[in-house]
């Protein structure tokens, strides 16, 4: 007949329990809202909006420099000319505007 070794469970419980606290420890860690799978992926997130940032600021400066060429200060005629064509639909008479794609 085949004896098992006694097994002592009241003595191995705290072990038991720091194994299983180590564990779950371990795993959130690894894969919990503020773990490294996260961590990366947040990386990755602010990388994209760091792009899309840099692309909003462009539109911004771009944005800025018309408001500045039609400002009282430094007005230009031809880009004023330019706004009033295309935003009013202004024209002369005897004018046809022929508007092309960018």
């Amino acid at each position: 007949m085949l004896r098992l070794p006694h097994i002592n469970l009241k003595r191995r419980a705290p072990a038991l329990g720091l194994i299983a606290l180590y564990a779950y420890l371990a795993f959130h860690a690894f894969s919990g809202s503020q773990g490294v799978l996260s961590w990366m992926s947040y990386s990755d997130e602010a990388t994209d909006l760091r792009a899309k940032l840099k692309v909003a600021e462009t539109r911004h400066a771009e944005l800025k420099a018309q408001v500045d060429a039609l400002s009282s200060e430094g007005l230009d005629l031809d880009a004023l000319d330019i706004a009033a064509r295309r935003d009013l639909f202004v024209s002369g008479t005897n004018e046809i505007t022929i508007w092309l794609d960018p």
